[in-house]
């Protein structure tokens, strides 16, 4: 074989490890990362569920067609620290959150991902509580479980609840049912559409929740988003991607199913 062949095949071994290395550097790897939300989004026996998760996951099986993406699996962490990575690492996806003011400039927002409204909740086997505004909980000695960190836990400490020592911070929902059904804590703030279920689920009576006031400066859609630094490409496809599916009604119909099989699972019909 003359040396003109050998460097021919030299040459091309170089330019088909250098193609491969350049699809290589132009893979964005996209971290996942959430809070255990049923039925929004959760984690069945190591498998994501929930139909913001199965939003999600549809969204990145559209958005791998169309940029190069590595999409780890979901992690799924206290809300505390999630928001931390999102907050400091680039190429992080987060899910569901609350868009706010003082978030607006920390986060890339995607698209809504599920509507929003929480109220304080009581037990019924205690004496009904009189107010009709949360502000009016200042002062009356009721324990209110919180969670740490969170987005109420900032509008409850902005009106003053926190000086009161009335805040009982929490890890998350599960963690406050269990307290408000032993008693350790008077009030917890619950999806609307879901209390009935979450209490039911941890096997407790649901149908002992009485709501109490509407937080009604907190009712607003949750999103999703992407950190500071993530690849423009990605965002505008991720973004684009979520309206088509949204729009097809993918979304509306992922989370009437996963609503009534949330209910039906943890109450019974």
């Amino acid at each position: 074989m003359t040396s003109r062949f050998w460097r021919m095949v030299v040459a091309s071994i170089w330019f088909l490890s250098g193609s491969v290395a350049g699809v290589s550097a132009d893979t964005t790897s996209i971290r996942i990362v959430t809070q255990s939300f049923a039925p929004l989004q959760w984690d069945n026996d190591g498998e994501p569920d929930g139909y913001v998760a199965q939003y999600i996951s549809a969204v990145i099986d559209r958005v791998e067609e169309k940029v190069p993406i590595n999409a780890a699996p979901v992690e799924f962490m206290p809300w505390k620290r999630a928001m931390l990575t999102a907050r400091s690492v680039p190429n992080v996806l987060l899910f569901s959150l609350s868009r706010t003011q003082e978030r607006e400039e920390e986060f890339l927002w995607l698209g809504e991902v599920s509507p929003y409204g929480q109220y304080f909740y009581q037990l019924r086997s205690n004496p009904e509580i009189g107010v009709t505004t949360v502000a009016q909980l200042k002062g009356t000695g009721l324990r209110i479980g919180v969670q740490d960190g969170g987005n109420l836990h900032a509008y409850l400490r902005k009106i003053g609840l926190e000086t009161s020592g009335q805040l009982m911070p929490i890890t998350d929902y599960r963690q406050g049912i269990e307290m408000l059904y032993l008693g350790r804590i008077d009030l917890l703030p619950l999806t609307g559409f879901l209390a009935e279920a979450s209490a039911c689920r941890q096997g407790y009576d649901g149908a002992q929740l009485r709501p109490v006031v509407y937080i009604e400066d907190l009712a607003k859609p949750l999103w999703a988003v992407f950190s500071r630094g993530t690849d423009p490409a990605v965002v505008a496809a991720f973004r684009s991607e979520m309206a088509v599916l949204k729009e097809s009604g993918y979304l509306d119909n992922q989370m009437r199913i996963h609503r009534d099989n949330w209910q039906s699972r943890a109450c019974g019909e």
